[in-house]
């Protein structure tokens, strides 16, 4: 008997009854407009760069695995050097996170720029319905 069968019906099933998560529910947003970044830019010495601010998270949800990512500009725009930098834990709703990037510029930066790479809004927990 082949096992093709079990399996589809398996998950035909599963699919009748629906998948009730017990954990958060997760999301990508499109746009990072609630998200504000604030931050500043300091040397560290001759050959490290410190960025060091915050995010201000403007939604009514937590936003998990920010990730952020800084570019070194040279005087005509162009991007001279990266790095990428991880704000620890949730950003609570209507909350703030800070967060700290060191990394080694190429020298020739004028300026930098700060922005979000990637995140998730979740979804909070709601409260359960009690069975009899």
């Amino acid at each position: 008997m082949s096992k093709r069968p079990v399996v589809a019906g398996a998950l035909a099933l599963a699919l009748m009854l629906g998948v009730c998560p017990a954990a958060a529910q997760w999301y990508s947003p499109q746009s990072d407009r609630l998200l504000r970044l604030n931050w500043s830019a300091e040397r560290l010495g001759p050959s490290r760069v410190l960025i060091l601010g915050d995010v201000q998270n403007l939604s009514d949800q937590p936003a998990a695995r920010v990730t952020l990512r800084v570019e070194g500009l040279d005087q005509t725009g162009k991007v001279v050097s990266r790095a990428r930098g991880y704000v620890q834990g949730d950003i609570p709703p209507r909350g703030t996170s800070p967060f700290e990037i060191r990394f080694i510029p190429s020298g020739v930066e004028r300026q930098y720029r700060v922005t979000v790479e990637f995140f998730e809004f979740r979804e909070p927990l709601r409260d359960q319905p009690q069975g009899s």
